[in-house]
């Protein structure tokens, strides 16, 4: 490893061990670091990022007893090495019915692969009998920021604090690896899919659900009063 400081302060450091390697860079004056960490083993870093948050993501000091230090912000990108247009685990091409990544789908493209996004936390990434689960909490600034959502929920009074609900971030479900609805306009998508064909039907009684894993489809086909039996 090495490290080099820079003038007037902050420090810039890399560390290598075979072919993977770490490395920050510091600007204290403005509160900034930055962080990159490359690794040629099979497992994915987005497990290490609750540490890399309780170790670098460290508030300021407060100069008077008086003064309220917000949390740092972090924002970060998972990226996969290689090339996996075509899916597969490898860094190169896949072969012929080889299982795709769940990273290198639709959680990687459009939720780890984001820097741009001013909260991402990852809620669940669990794997059940029949499918992978990852859930995911983020603010797109595109419609929300960080800051409201702060003042949503620290009771002070604000407009923010008294109107919650317009401010919560969204939440994403993703089964092995794509992306299945949003709580930012999952019920739209879903009383659009369900409600047509059921007020079609002049007495629905018998429902059956191909896939729907995530439950909005039940939620809005129990809506219907005349629904004996649904099955998912």
């Amino acid at each position: 490893y090495h490290c080099h400081s820079l003038k007037p302060m902050g420090v810039s450091c890399v560390g290598v061990l075979l072919e993977s390697h770490i490395s920050f860079h510091t600007w204290p004056e403005e509160g900034v670091i930055t962080l990159d960490v490359y690794t040629c083993g099979a497992k994915p870093l987005v497990p290490a990022m609750p540490l890399i948050k309780d170790k670098f993501a460290v508030p300021m000091e407060p100069i008077t007893d008086d003064e309220v230090v917000e949390e740092p912000i972090v924002l970060w990108s998972h990226r996969l090495r290689g090339f996996r247009d075509h899916g597969g685990g490898g860094g190169g091409p896949a072969k012929a019915n080889s299982p795709k990544d769940p990273l290198a789908s639709d959680l990687g493209k459009f939720m780890l692969d984001v820097l741009e996004f001013d909260m991402k936390n990852e809620l669940v990434s669990t794997k059940s009998e029949y499918q992978r689960i990852d859930v995911y909490e983020v603010i797109r600034p595109r419609f929300n920021d960080l800051l409201s959502y702060r003042k949503s929920i620290s009771n002070d009074g604000s407009y923010e604090s008294l109107h919650p609900e317009l401010y919560r971030p969204d939440r994403v479900v993703f089964l092995d690896g794509v992306m299945q609805s949003t709580l930012h306009g999952e019920n739209a998508y879903h009383e659009a899919l369900v409600h047509p064909g059921m007020f079609a039907h002049p007495n629905p009684s018998r429902v059956a659900i191909i896939g729907g894993g995530e439950g909005a489809t039940l939620r809005e086909v129990l809506k219907h009063k005349t629904v004996d039996t649904a099955v998912m």
